[in-house]
């Protein structure tokens, strides 16, 4: 509640709010970690203070260390279907 707060979400079941929020959040979140994208969406998952305690490395949770990779094969997954290439 409070990072949409943070992104002045006012309706958190609204689409276009949702998705405007969280895609700045997580561009915020690649300058805060210096473009690392894997410990970005380590903060989007577990909290900016988690990567932050762990020094800057992926929090050990069960959830983060299943997310960040399942997140990572989509996006190459959804490059490739960009760029034309065929699995």
């Amino acid at each position: 509640a409070g990072t949409a707060r943070r992104y002045g979400v006012v309706n958190r079941g609204d689409a276009r709010q949702n998705v405007d929020a969280g895609a700045r959040y997580l561009r915020d979140l690649l300058a805060r970690f210096d473009g690392n994208v894997a410990l970005a969406l380590s903060a989007y998952n577990a909290g900016e203070g988690a990567v932050e305690r762990y020094t800057r490395r992926v929090p050990p949770y069960r959830d983060t260390l299943t997310y960040v990779p399942e997140v990572l094969a989509r996006a190459e997954g959804y490059r490739d279907e960009a760029a034309g290439v065929r699995n």
